[in-house]
């Protein structure tokens, strides 16, 4: 705009008059008619001859009051980050000598703007003849974070995730080739909801916040609209527990509760799992194929001779223990036993000699009597859950499995309590 047309401006906004006689108070839009009236004469003056000769920045009050204004701005944004550089940490230093008759771990406090400048001063006050840390190397620091609320939030979080992080990759390599085949997915949906719930965020919710029954992290309801979480981490326990069962030949049976869903039916029958499908009676080639090897090893521990056996059960206890042998592994596992008896022979031999019949226990076990105990006690070792859940289903009585297990697994070592 022109020198003409600011100084129109003005008049119109009433600029040359005299208004000193104007009533007092101001109303509002008196006070900003006045305010765009300075403005303008301001501008107009600059804008003028005798104004752009006579202006100075320095004598400018409006000027001067901005600078005051923005220096005690920049002062004050200095002085916070000054302020703010300033932390409190916590060091911990950590015995380097087992000898020491000091403290396994020390931890003390200092206040610092790095971590490096509080290292350095802890380091010169106690790291010396007659310090808190001795001589030099006697105490090595291992861990120095800062000690504050939000900083320990933070190191809270990040240990939730990285604990997570060790959930999630451990479960997947773990299931990695054991997947449940077909897993019903409302099963699968609801552990992975339980999971979620129990072990990702376990938190009810924030302080101050009553959500509903069925919005609630940690607990659930029957209560529409049934809302189900999911993570991450929660499939991977989930398929995890469901290959964990199976493997072990157990099944995991989920019903709805009666008047929870009317409309819905029980989310799982019972479905037979995959060790069940595969675990059946093995063929009778096999069992005599692992019955051989059986009276081989156990005629060379024994020293008896088949005359003295019951073959009958020798074959029931081996035709029992196959039905815990994955059907993949069948053809080649007489070979697998045979090279497993071979290596825990001594075992074997120190098995009998305390149970048999001239042992000083002879007479508490019954299945020492049979070559077939031998499979059992290689089962006992690579299968002891699924070995216990097939002798239960087949009607075996539960205590001479149970002596035998407990006898070769802690009563057959060198050492004096005879464990291993």
């Amino acid at each position: 705009m022109t020198v003409e047309q600011i100084h129109e401006l003005w008049v119109a906004a009433g600029g040359p008059e005299n208004r000193e006689d104007q009533p007092q108070p101001l109303s509002t839009e008196d006070r900003l008619a006045a305010v765009r009236r300075n403005e303008l004469k301001r501008i107009w003056n600059l804008m003028t001859e005798d104004g752009w000769q006579t202006y100075s920045p320095e004598n400018d009050p409006d000027v001067h009051r901005w600078r005051q204004a923005q220096q005690a701005r920049e002062s004050g944004a200095a002085a916070e980050p000054e302020r703010a550089r300033v932390h409190r940490y916590r060091i911990v230093a950590q015995r380097t000598d087992p000898e020491h008759p000091g403290a396994a771990l020390l931890t003390n406090y200092a206040y610092g703007r790095s971590v490096e400048g509080v290292l350095a001063k802890v380091r010169k006050r106690l790291e010396k003849p007659g310090g808190l840390y001795g001589d030099q190397g006697m105490y090595r620091v291992v861990e120095v974070v800062e000690d504050s609320p939000d900083s320990e939030l933070r190191q809270q979080e990040e240990a939730r995730r990285r604990y997570l992080t060790t959930i999630l990759e451990n479960a997947t390599a773990t299931v990695r080739g054991r997947e449940p085949e077909d897993p019903d997915a409302d099963l699968l949906s609801r552990l992975d909801d339980f999971f979620t719930r129990a072990v990702v965020f376990p938190d009810p919710h924030t302080p101050g916040v009553h959500p509903r029954p069925h919005q609630a992290t940690f607990g659930w309801t029957s209560e529409q609209p049934y809302i189900e979480h999911a993570s991450d981490p929660g499939r991977a326990l989930a398929l995890f527990l469901l290959a964990y069962l199976d493997h072990y030949g157990l099944t995991l049976e989920a019903a709805v509760r009666s008047g929870d869903r009317p409309d819905e039916q029980p989310v799982s029958g019972g479905r037979t799992s995959a060790r069940e499908a595969e675990g059946g009676e093995a063929p009778a080639e096999l069992v005599e194929r692992v019955l051989d090897v059986c009276r081989q090893h156990y005629t060379a521990v024994t020293g008896t001779s088949s005359d003295q056996w019951d073959q009958e059960s020798s074959r029931e206890v081996v035709g029992i223990a196959l039905r815990t042998v994955r059907m993949a592994e069948r053809d080649a596992y007489p070979q697998a036993l045979e090279t497993y008896l071979y290596e825990h022979r001594a075992l074997l031999e120190r098995l009998w000699h305390r149970y048999g019949p001239d042992g000083m226990f002879a007479g508490e076990l019954v299945l020492i009597d049979l070559p077939g105990c031998f499979v059992l006690c290689e089962r006992i070792d690579n299968s002891p859950l699924w070995l216990d859940g097939v002798w239960a289903r087949e009607g075996q009585e539960e205590n001479p499995l149970e002596r035998l297990k407990n006898a070769w697994l802690y009563d057959t070592g060198e050492g004096e309590g005879g464990g291993r």
